[in-house]
């Protein structure tokens, strides 16, 4: 064979460059594929949130409106502060404010006239005045507010409750009706409430408008009513129109300075003293054609929101809003989709491999990094300043700089690369942790299989009528489907950190908690999300096939904990890392159970005794399996409707108790059975087999013994 060295042109790519460019890629690709683990990638997202925030800050183009004014109800306002003894005894308004918080209600009345009288374009005022006063407080309020009816903006609220059932909701709290005045002409009122929006509790976006449906995280109903917040009723009264859902609004820094030193806060009180009155407000002049906020600023109300400017007080927050929505002022975030994600993931690898390609030593790879990290930001800067959108930038960082840190290290990779090598040829013959335990701990591994009694959970699953079906149906075919069935369950079972012990036919038996000592909690919530995953996924699995002209697949899953022996279990040729013993072999008896009692899904209390939600399980009894004195109580997922749940519990109670003639009767008023119809259908022959056979009810203590496996 003749050589093509001879032909090929230019340097050759060494052994040490190919090594560095293998670790750049395997490490940049790792990078990318951390967006999409679920605790790592919360992080980069939340990495990529505050990075947003900081441009936020950056951003100087919006200053704060030189006509908005927001007067707190402060400590100096609370106190009395600033207003002479002689001064408090001239002036009622001061004296009412003089007392204990909350104030006379016509201190908020005198304040809308002084205003109002003054010229002010809107007055809001940032309290919710839900419950009635004195009827003559009331009534001053109400006559001031109908004074200046075009300018008064009040507040509402959504707020939380709790019903008898212990369950969480949102009611609207809206100013009381005295307030209002008559419907033809009613007081503008919106809500005061901000949500964040990314669980971090920073306040990032404002919403428009909102329905009780949405606020209790529900669908809107097409007639349900429509609020709008405090800051779009608002800008309405001066020609402004916010659009509906929600935006991330810009806010105006003063002098580069944090949010909160925007729309500083002016004590109330100083209104009514005559000397601020007339030196510093100019006898109300300054409050021409302004907007005014007038709402809580001091740390005793909490109403203070953390944004990405800093923490304000709720009525600061209305005023940037407000700004936002009249200059038409909004940040837009770029939300990633996943296959944009995919591609400037391979961007930032292709990016760094050829950074690596062209330098060799690690001073000019770390000097590339600098600059690369200088670009991005710059990047995100411009796109900000002019674009007005928010980039985080990394998801091609990510990739870029953990690929470059790879190539730094790459002598590390050659032994990452041979373990690799041992963990492929391993994962063909067991399941991927059973290979990753052997290949990043050997010892750890060796010390499971010589055979230790631990606490596992068990998960077994069968498909229903499969050995019917083998008869019936064409061989390839059906072999086909399996694969692909158990394809589906195995990819669950691994995605919530199980271990496929082995397949039994058509049954798959998997395991947790074999090969390391995790908590015992989330080992169970691990196997019965897999449980759950399993189902879902047969739902999607039996869609297609319906599509292809295919039969469905039927299966039954048991779950259960205990004690067993983990270990290799084999000859000199052959062992499996299994897991044997009562453990096991009730956990295939209850999945058993799931046929005759016409579920898909069983499981034991020492499995749910873990989830703090057990209401939401469903009791179906308690069985005694052949060659076992101990009995077992069984649960299912919550099916049916409340009031067929309630009467099958009734039904239990009184079976349990031997009153098998109540508890037949119990049976018949389940109407139709509906998702229950299964467990009906096997009490009612229980309950048969048991009146036919009284010696069986000897000794009766509420546990069914099953004679059969």
């Amino acid at each position: 064979m003749t050589s093509k060295q001879g032909s090929i042109k230019g340097p050759r790519i060494d052994k040490d460059t190919r090594k560095r460019l293998l670790a750049c890629l395997l490490c940049g690709l790792l990078a990318a594929c951390l967006w999409w683990v679920p605790s790592i990638g919360v992080l980069l997202r939340h990495l990529e949130v505050k990075t947003r925030d900081v441009l936020t800050t950056m951003d100087t183009s919006v200053k704060p409106r030189e006509d908005f004014v927001f007067l707190g109800i402060d400590a100096a306002s609370l106190r009395g502060g600033g207003a002479s003894d002689a001064e408090v005894a001239n002036n009622v308004t001061l004296q009412r404010m003089n007392g204990q918080f909350p104030w006379d209600r016509r201190v908020y009345a005198d304040a809308i006239d002084r205003l109002g009288n003054a010229g002010a374009k809107i007055i809001i005022l940032d309290i919710v005045l839900a419950q009635n006063g004195s009827p003559e407080q009331d009534q001053a309020l109400a006559d001031a507010i109908a004074r200046h009816r075009d300018k008064v903006v009040l507040a509402s609220s959504f707020n939380p409750v709790s019903n008898s059932g212990g369950h969480d909701g949102m009611l609207v709290v809206e100013p009381a009706g005295i307030f209002l005045g008559p419907l033809e002409d009613e007081t503008s009122f919106g809500f005061a409430n901000f949500w964040p929006m990314d669980g971090d509790g920073v306040i990032r976006v404002a919403h428009f408008r909102r329905t009780l449906g949405e606020a209790n995280s529900q669908e809107p109903h097409p007639d349900e009513y429509v609020y709008e917040s405090v800051a779009t009723v608002a800008a309405r009264k001066m020609g402004a129109t916010a659009s509906d859902g929600h935006k991330r609004f810009k806010m105006g820094f003063a002098d580069k300075q944090l949010a909160v030193n925007s729309y500083e806060p002016l004590s109330l009180i100083t209104i009514f003293t005559e000397k601020e009155w007339e030196k510093n407000y100019e006898r109300g002049e300054f409050f021409k054609d302004k907007v005014i906020i007038i709402g809580p600023a001091s740390p005793m109300f909490h109403d203070d929101h953390i944004t990405p400017g800093g923490k304000i007080y709720g009525a600061q927050l209305h005023l940037h809003v407000i700004a936002a929505i009249l200059d038409d002022t909004w940040h837009e975030e770029v939300e990633l989709t996943m296959i944009a994600t995919i591609v400037l993931n391979l961007l930032g690898v292709f990016g760094v491999m050829v950074v690596v390609f062209c330098f060799e030593k690690t001073l000019s790879l770390s000097v590339s990094g600098l600059v690369f990290i200088l670009l991005m930001i710059g990047g995100m800067l411009l796109a900000m300043i002019y674009l007005d959108r928010l980039f985080g930038g990394w998801v091609v960082g990510m990739t870029f700089l953990v690929g470059l840190l790879g190539a730094i290290i790459r002598q590390s990779m050659t032994e990452l690369a041979r373990r690799q090598q041992l963990h492929r040829h391993l994962q063909r013959s067991m399941s991927p942790d059973v290979a990753d335990a052997i290949v990043k701990a050997p010892d750890g591994y060796y010390r499971a299989a010589s055979g230790n009694r631990k606490q596992v959970t068990v998960l077994f699953a069968d498909v229903r009528g499969f050995t019917n079906r083998s008869e019936q149906q064409d061989a390839g075919e059906l072999v086909s489907q399996l694969n692909e069935y158990l394809g589906s369950m195995v990819e669950v079972i691994f995605c919530h950190g199980g271990t496929v012990d082995k397949f039994i036919g058509d049954a798959i038996m998997a395991t947790w908690g074999g090969l390391d000592d995790s908590d015992l909690a989330k080992q169970n919530e691990a196997a019965v999300g897999a449980a759950q995953g399993m189902l879902a996924a047969l739902v999607e699995l039996n869609a297609t096939w319906k599509k292809e002209g295919k039969e469905p697949f039927r299966i039954g899953v048991g779950v259960h904990h205990g004690e067993a022996i983990v270990g290799e279990v084999g000859s000199d040729q052959r062992t499996d890392f299994t897991v044997i013993g009562d453990a096991v072999n009730l956990a295939s008896r209850i999945e058993g159970m799931t046929k005759a009692m016409g579920v898909d899904f069983l499981t034991t209390s020492s499995v749910i005794d873990v989830f703090s939600q057990q209401s939401e399980w469903l009791d179906v009894g308690a069985i005694r399996v052949k060659g076992r004195e101990e009995g077992v109580n069984l649960f299912t997922e919550k099916l049916a409707s409340e009031k067929g749940r309630t009467r099958f519990q009734q039904f239990l109670i009184e079976f349990q108790k031997g009153n098998f003639t109540e508890a037949s009767e119990l049976l018949t008023k389940i109407e139709g059975g509906g998702e229950l119809a299964g467990l009906v259908g096997f009490y009612q022959s229980q309950i048969k087999h048991l009146s036919e056979n009284p010696a069986s009810t000897e000794n009766w203590d509420g546990v069914l013994r099953m004679e059969t496996k």
